[in-house]
């Protein structure tokens, strides 16, 4: 027997550097820019979809809503009970009620589905199927991608190295469609699972009319198929070559397990419908027999990346009906061979030791293909002699393809390596998309979009950074400290001077702090736990977490000299008055706000005109026709009125509103107060405060200082935060090549999606064709050309058959919304 492999990377026409910058987009934007009178008209007309979900927050929803929940999933209920044991004790019990007998010795024969008879020489050119893994996030990415796959006919751009000019292929749409795990974000809840997974599939390509959401399957293939022409007269035992529709068999992600597979049980499991897709496997794995001897194996690893042993025997006994001329592909969900080599497991055996037994013993020299997901980009590694030298063209080497596009954020490229060893092979990728470049210039949007991409994880930046300074509130002195230090004013003074303080006041904390030292302690722990240490040396991993953690406490520190010292500037300058008012309360005597009290008793006070005194109290004096046309008790009123007078009186409700607001003027006050205390017989209170001697400060006043000076601690404290944080994340990821998860979840990209397209000619040779998207669309408005389900009952056309079978198309026409080949391989037919 013979095999030979050709292969040729498509490159994409258009000119990307990863920050939109191509000629296609403004070309776009000055053709199809409509006015805005138009655009406000023709919003109001079109339908527009409702409820879709934005790209999950990881930064916000992990941390602060669904963190406890993941963590009690992993540590109470993973590990006590494998959900794949369970599978199959049920199907065999279910074999044995219904007195079925099969072919073959496989204990588990609902896991094999034949579709070998499938007609290769159709008008398509052969049989087609689709592969596509990590779906389930923002609704836009999704959809689009989900959209695509339900074409009935994709036109794609196509190019070369040769020329420069693009080309449309026409691609048919899969008879199946492989997904490779990761149906929803972040976690496997059945809202999640709802509105991220099925809802894009089902405004993609409907279901039947007789579909509910509620129906729990327990035939399958779930025919006849009611509501559908040519589809009712199915039996419910025919085979599912007699069914023209598309499929779709989907194995679980780490994600799928994180509640011990129950989501994915009643939602894949246990219906029948994946839009119009047809589900008909009922376990976690399977196995596809295709035409032209290729088969395609589906393995669940659940998250002991590995098979279990009821997955190795249904396997191997699948192997017994293979010939050695056959053609094997694995489908898995996480791609080892790219990971392992990230985290320096290159050699590591724990991971798929089962898979690998099998793959020695039961598939030699059968395994052509490995397809994965996990991560969200699309690479290609290829077979090689060493590093360098000629690509082998032998059977015993499978090509490795990681395809993660399928609506997931994305993913970089850059930090995994191009050459790398799986055991004792060598492999070289040969494709990245988005490529190396765009990839690293992505990395540098965590600049300045950290941020505001993220912004509920303020939050975290506000209590730690007010932790790591609040031991040393107030600064007395700082402004005049800083006066003797830097005389000139000059800006290397300053620096100088800034440089110094910063450093004694992180001494002080390891010498004196209390709350303090605790959140620099926390901080630290947290930026070395953070530090991705798989894919750097221990001191390298070390150095670069200390250099996080003093980044921000410094940051902190530097905040902390900029109000205090801004603080006590405003009251030396006289900019607010912060002296007592004769004997009124010091809460009530700021600056700011008694100056707006006595601008309004001297030209705003009139409008109390209608209020007299009386004894200790202010009336209220109606006129006389509210009196008559007022029917409430007489008592309640005066109750009310009596209420009224008390607050005016004994309350100053609107000098007490001023204070309130008054900020400056009430860190001006309690400043200078505290300061009196802790200043007292000269004691040294600029750079440390003694503890005995700030307990006798009353804790009102402290309380009123701590709250008012650290609003304005946090509004400057926390952009600098973000900026830290985002920057650290840019540098890992060009410096370092690290944080590849931790970078760019961050960014919530929806673009540069991708999925597989392949095709099984006569001859038996497997092409792929590998498509991607550069942009997706944010806006989207109903095809006008789209028939949904009529009458309750009535009979209509498959979905799978319509020319437009999508509900939503884009708001407006781009050629950045275009799908583009960006690989393409072919592997010649083993020959029997």
């Amino acid at each position: 027997s013979s095999s030979s492999m050709d292969s040729n990377s498509i490159q994409p026409s258009y000119s990307d550097d990863g920050f939109g910058n191509d000629e296609d987009d403004e070309h776009d934007e000055r053709d199809a820019w409509p006015s805005i009178s138009a655009t406000i008209q023709q919003f109001k007309r079109v339908e527009r979809p409702q409820g879709t979900l934005p790209m999950v927050s990881w930064y916000s929803q992990i941390v602060f809503s669904t963190g406890f929940d993941l963590l009690l999933s992993f540590h109470v209920f993973l590990g006590r009970f494998d959900a794949r044991k369970m599978q199959s004790a049920l199907i065999g019990k279910e074999s044995k009620c219904s007195n079925q007998s099969h072919r073959g010795e496989s204990p588990n024969p609902e896991g094999l589905f034949d579709f070998s008879d499938c007609d290769t020489s159709s008008d398509s050119g052969g049989f087609w199927f689709d592969f596509m893994s990590d779906c389930g996030d923002g609704f836009n990415s999704s959809y689009q991608v989900a959209r695509l796959l339900a074409q009935p006919n994709l036109h794609v751009y196509t190019s070369s190295k040769s020329t420069k000019s693009r080309m449309v292929k026409t691609l048919p749409r899969g008879k199946l469609l492989v997904i490779g795990g990761d149906l929803a974000y972040p976690d496997p809840t059945p809202e999640n699972y709802e509105k991220r997974f099925f809802r894009t599939f089902e405004d993609a390509l409907q279901p039947p009319p007789t579909f509910r959401r509620s129906h729990i399957s327990i035939q399958k293939p779930a025919f006849p198929i009611l509501g559908w022409k040519s589809c009712d007269k199915l039996q419910a035992d025919s085979p599912l070559t007699s069914y023209d529709g598309p499929c779709t068999f989907l194995i679980p992600g780490n994600h799928d397990w994180f509640d011990g597979l129950a989501t994915y049980t009643r939602y894949i499991l246990s219906r029948d419908w994946l839009g119009g897709w047809l589900m008909p496997q009922k376990t976690s794995y399977f196995c596809l027999k295709l035409p032209r001897n290729w088969w395609v194996l589906g393995f669940d690893l659940a998250l002991d990346d590995d098979i279990d042993i009821e997955q190795f025997t249904f396997f191997a006994n699948v192997a017994k009906q293979m010939q050695p001329h056959h053609n094997a592909i694995i489908v898995t969900h996480v791609p080892h061979w790219v990971l392992n080599e990230y985290e320096n497991h290159a050699h590591d055996l724990n991971r798929e030791n089962n898979l690998r037994e099998l793959v020695r013993t039961h598939f030699r020299s059968k395994v052509r293909l490995r397809l994965a997901g996990d991560l969200h980009h699309y690479t290609r590694h290829m077979p090689v002699d060493s590093p360098g030298k000629k690509r082998k063209n032998s059977t015993d080497k499978p090509v490795l393809i990681v395809a993660g596009g399928g609506g997931a954020f994305a993913h970089p490229t850059h930090c995994f390596e191009e050459q790398i060893s799986v055991g004792e092979d060598q492999y070289v990728r040969e494709c990245a998309y988005p490529s190396k470049k765009v990839s690293t210039n992505l990395s540098w949007l965590n600049l300045w979009q950290f941020r505001w991409r993220n912004w509920r994880f303020d939050i975290l930046w506000a209590v730690t950074y007010f932790g790591m300074a609040s031991s040393f509130f107030p600064l007395c002195g700082v402004y005049d400290d800083y006066l003797n230090n830097n005389s000139s004013q000059s800006l290397g003074g300053l620096l100088s001077w800034t440089l110094r303080r910063v450093l004694y006041l992180m001494s002080k904390i390891f010498v004196s702090g209390r709350v303090s030292l605790f959140f620099m302690i926390f901080i630290i722990g947290l930026t070395f736990g953070f530090t991705d240490k798989s894919h750097l040396k221990w001191r390298v991993h070390l150095s670069w977490s200390v250099l996080h953690a003093l980044a921000h406490i410094s940051s902190a520190l530097l905040v902390l000299l900029f109000v205090e010292c801004m603080a006590e500037f405003v009251m030396k300058e006289g900019i607010i008055a912060s002296q007592n008012a004769g004997n009124a309360p010091q809460s009530l005597s700021t600056g700011l706000a008694s100056s707006i009290f006595d601008e309004y008793n001297a030209h705003f006070s009139h409008v109390l005109e209608d209020f007299h005194i009386v004894g200790n109290s202010t009336i209220f004096q109606p006129s006389q026709g509210i009196l008559q046309s007022c029917r409430t008790d007489e008592r309640i009123y005066e109750k009310l009125s009596s209420a009224f007078s008390w607050l005016y009186r004994e309350a100053p409700l609107l000098k007490t509103a001023l204070a309130v607001f008054d900020l400056p003027g009430a860190i001006g006050s309690t400043h200078l107060e505290m300061c009196k205390v802790l200043c007292a017989g000269d004691s040294p209170c600029t750079w440390s405060n003694e503890f005995m001697i700030y307990q006798q400060i009353d804790r009102l006043t402290i309380l009123k200082y701590l709250s008012s000076i650290g609003l304005y601690f946090v509004i400057f404290a926390v952009p600098i935060a973000g900026n830290v944080f985002g920057s650290w994340l840019a540098l890992s990821l060009v410096v370092f090549n690290c944080q590849y998860d931790e970078g760019f979840s961050s960014l919530r990209m929806e673009h540069y999606k991708n999925w597989l397209k392949f095709k099984i000619d006569s001859n038996g040779d497997l092409e792929m064709f590998a498509i991607g998207l550069k942009r997706v669309p944010k806006k989207w408005k109903k095809d006008p050309q789209w028939v949904g389900h009529r009458k309750e009952g009535a009979i209509t056309a498959p979905s799978w058959s319509l020319k437009t079978p999508s509900k939503w198309v884009p708001w407006r026409k781009s050629k950045k919304f275009l799908p583009e080949v960006i690989d393409h391989l072919k592997i010649k037919a083993e020959s029997s």
